[in-house]
């Protein structure tokens, strides 16, 4: 195993075990990280197999877990923009990709701090699960981080926070098969992505069973702190990388 490759496990053993405490973060943290190690296509490879294998594992362990049907409409409609997202991800230039990622990064940071700790409980609305499947699946095809939008109508229809982990984990393992064909159909998964697929899975099983032991143990309020800092870190570093590249 490569040097790079022993990257790739650790970062996703740490984008997991953020994931199985908080309910999202596995695509915002390991991607922009990973793109700097591997590359774009390889880290966004790895997420479009990781991220629907880890929230169906976790979803199923989840004592608190909603029916798998209430985040249903959200992860159908993000099929339907997935294609455009593949589309970007193969056709973009690497330094440009890096840079959106970063911008996903920072745009989720800001999602995620200005949508906290909402307990009333609210009617699925119409027009709002519209718009967060499609940007939800935009993002998935072409950066693997299609959290940010679901992010916000999650938070927004309420009801606390397990009920808002086990939203993110079914709409992950809903949508996640036909993702996974769509990509290979694009060819996004080859022999330069493959081996990060696969050694990224591996630290991913880690992080899922590391992240749900920690669960009892860190407070949300800590965690969110401590993911929210790295995230930006991590998204800056990379807007700085590829903008440093195009200027």
């Amino acid at each position: 195993m490569s040097a790079e490759l022993a990257v790739v496990v650790v970062l996703a053993f740490i984008a997991v075990a953020v994931q199985a405490s908080i309910g999202f973060g596995s695509g915002l943290i390991f991607v922009p990280a990973a793109t700097l190690v591997v590359g774009p296509e390889p880290a966004v490879a790895m997420m479009l197999v990781g991220i629907p294998a880890v929230a169906a594992s976790l979803y199923l362990v989840d004592r608190q877990r909603t029916p798998i049907l209430d985040a249903a409409p959200a992860a159908l409609l993000s099929l339907l923009s997935v294609p455009a997202g593949v589309w970007l991800l193969t056709q973009s230039d690497e330094d440009v990709l890096r840079l959106l990622v970063g911008l996903a990064v920072l745009g989720s940071v800001l999602v995620n701090v200005m949508s906290r700790g909402q307990e009333q409980v609210r009617a699925p609305d119409l027009p709002r699960v519209v718009a967060a499947g499609l940007a939800s699946g935009l993002m998935r095809g072409s950066t693997s981080m299609g959290g940010p939008a679901l992010v916000l109508y999650f938070h927004w229809l309420g009801g606390g926070a397990a009920r808002f982990r086990t939203r993110m984990f079914s709409y992950g393992a809903i949508s996640g098969a036909p993702s996974i064909a769509i990509a290979a159909a694009a060819g996004v998964f080859n022999a330069d992505t493959m081996p990060v697929v696969l050694w990224g899975l591996l630290g991913a099983a880690f992080g899922v069973l590391a992240g749900v032991r920690l669960r009892p143990w860190i407070s949300d309020a800590r965690l969110r702190g401590m993911s929210m800092a790295l995230l930006a870190a991590t998204s800056l570093l990379a807007i700085a990388t590829a903008g440093s590249a195009l200027l």
